[in-house]
């Protein structure tokens, strides 16, 4: 039971992490050269992209933006297993 709690809470926290990097690497420009006169945010898809020019609006491509959430969800949940896996082995066992 404590096993799938705390399988549940990585995930959930996993989760959160992965919507906050995300976010956080919409703040960052992507670096193309595809499309000259648009700029593109987000890592390692562009899911925010904008057209220069005044009164633009800022597109929103959803599809990237849910596989930045699960890539950077899967790369939180590989750094907490480990860090898990490695403080267990150091933990002291109680005797019940």
């Amino acid at each position: 039971m404590i096993i799938k709690i705390k399988l549940v809470l990585i995930g959930l926290f996993s989760l959160i992490g992965g919507i906050i990097v995300t976010g956080i690497t919409g703040l960052y420009p992507y670096p193309t050269e595809e499309i000259l006169g648009a700029e593109k945010w987000g890592f390692p898809f562009y899911w925010l992209s904008q057209v220069i020019y005044p009164g633009a609006e800022k597109i929103i491509n959803w599809s990237n933006f849910l596989i930045d959430i699960l890539i950077w969800s899967g790369i939180i949940i590989l750094i907490v297993s480990l860090i898990d896996y490695l403080f267990a082995k150091t933990r002291v066992k109680r005797k019940e």
